[in-house]
């Protein structure tokens, strides 16, 4: 029965330590790791001068940036930016330049999904971090309060 309990703890512990430690950093393509989810349309502006923010009036409930890329396995990334306080980044859009491309890169760095058809993970914060895939593209969310996104 001890080695059966030891078993279960060396099994499950590290697995949950894990999940709870989770960086989005790791499953974002490295082009795109350098935005991170939380940082403000200010400082993204600062550091991506490619993206194209679309007019934005204080009635909507988020901000889109759109940036085209070239030379790469896909050719847009649409970010989404809350539109309270300090509009924080919590949800990036990677348009692969096909299902195959996707494919294998969900395969490479997401892995199985471990979410029914999608991928959950908390981050060492405590925020929900989800993805999914819809076409040819794969979605980042982070949940932060106060999203259309965020988690009761």
């Amino acid at each position: 029965m001890f080695k059966y309990n030891l078993l279960i703890f060396c099994i499950l512990i590290p697995g949950f330590v894990l999940a709870q430690h989770f960086a989005p950093k790791t499953v974002v393509p490295s082009k795109l790791a350098k935005f991170d989810f939380g940082m403000t349309l200010d400082a993204f502006k600062e550091k991506n001068k490619a993206a194209a923010v679309s007019p934005y009036t204080q009635n909507d409930f988020r901000i889109e940036a759109k940036e085209i890329i070239t030379g790469s396995d896909y050719h847009a990334v649409t970010y989404y930016f809350d539109n309270e306080t300090n509009k924080p980044l919590y949800e990036i859009i990677i348009e692969f330049k096909s299902l195959e491309l996707m494919t294998g890169y969900c395969s490479s760095k997401l892995k199985t999904p471990n979410d029914g058809d999608k991928w959950k993970w908390t981050t060492k914060e405590g925020i929900v971090f989800k993805a999914w895939t819809f076409g040819k593209k794969l979605v980042f969310v982070l949940a932060l309060p106060s999203t259309e996104w965020e988690e009761n």
